[in-house]
């Protein structure tokens, strides 16, 4: 193909959308490792540590799938 052919500005398009599925990886690298968030202390509300922070990657979570959702997504769709 040339430079300038179609089949190139696509396939760059691609990769350009692929960097932000990489930020699914962040909730599940956040909670992996069990012994650093194993712990009662600090408390938030009388809520032990251990609960409240796998609850805040839920909502971190979701945002990251929500914002790779609109990175990713076709124009026009």
């Amino acid at each position: 193909m040339t430079e300038g052919s179609p089949g190139r500005e696509v396939d760059a398009t691609r990769r350009r959308r692929r960097w932000p599925l990489l930020l699914l990886a962040l909730p599940f690298a956040g909670t992996l490792w069990v012994p650093f968030y194993a712990a009662a202390e600090p408390r938030l509300w009388g809520i032990p540590y251990f609960y409240w922070y796998q609850f805040l990657w839920i909502g971190i979570g979701a945002a990251l799938t929500g914002a790779v959702y609109f990175a990713t997504r076709e124009p026009g769709a």
